[in-house]
């Protein structure tokens, strides 16, 4: 498959599995396979805010949302990409007024074949670097109560519990809390 990006990886890395895995900052060449991700991964799991069917971007949709992303300094959208295939994504979107701006929230995804290999620390990794540089000084997110997992890996990378949201998601009858949390960069 063609590689769509002008720029070198922000990172390269050996997984558990010994397959090679590739970092970019996502280029809007990447539309079409970021949207084909984003369905396979809404029906790995039911920790994620879209179910299956559930994101309707189209391709320009998603090039506009990708190209925002890259002129906003206090914004990212990075991939992963094995085989270059898409298997993480993660997105920082800053607060798009002055007294905001420094206010980042991030969302973190991982295909579920490659859950435990170490992409979503370094996604993570990205990010913190990224607002390092761009003045952005406090980064936020919310995970369900129940992720274990991705719970463990924000308190790893320095992410603290700073409160709860009560019946945030609902899967079918199912109500399900979640915390916010969040680090200083």
């Amino acid at each position: 498959m063609e590689n769509y990006h002008s720029e070198s990886p922000l990172r390269e890395i050996t997984l558990r599995n010994g397959d090679s895995c590739h970092f970019y900052r996502a280029d809007i060449g990447d539309s079409d396979r970021i949207i084909e991700y984003i369905n396979s991964v809404a029906v790995e799991s039911d920790y994620l805010s879209f179910g299956r069917g559930e994101f309707t971007m189209s391709s320009e949709d998603e090039r506009r949302l990708i190209s925002s992303f890259k002129e906003r300094s206090n914004c990212l959208m990075a991939v992963a990409k094995c085989d270059q295939s898409i298997v993480g994504l993660i997105t920082m979107q800053g607060g798009s007024r002055k007294r905001i701006y420094h206010w980042a929230e991030i969302a973190l995804s991982v295909s579920m074949k490659y859950w435990g290999m170490g992409i979503g620390r370094v996604l993570i990794e990205l990010a913190v670097e990224h607002a390092g540089r761009n003045g952005i000084t406090r980064i936020g997110l919310k995970v369900r109560t129940d992720n274990d997992r991705a719970i463990a890996l924000y308190r790893k990378m320095g992410f603290e519990i700073e409160g709860k949201l009560k019946k945030f998601m609902r899967v079918n009858d199912d109500y399900f809390d979640f915390y916010q949390m969040g680090r200083d960069v």
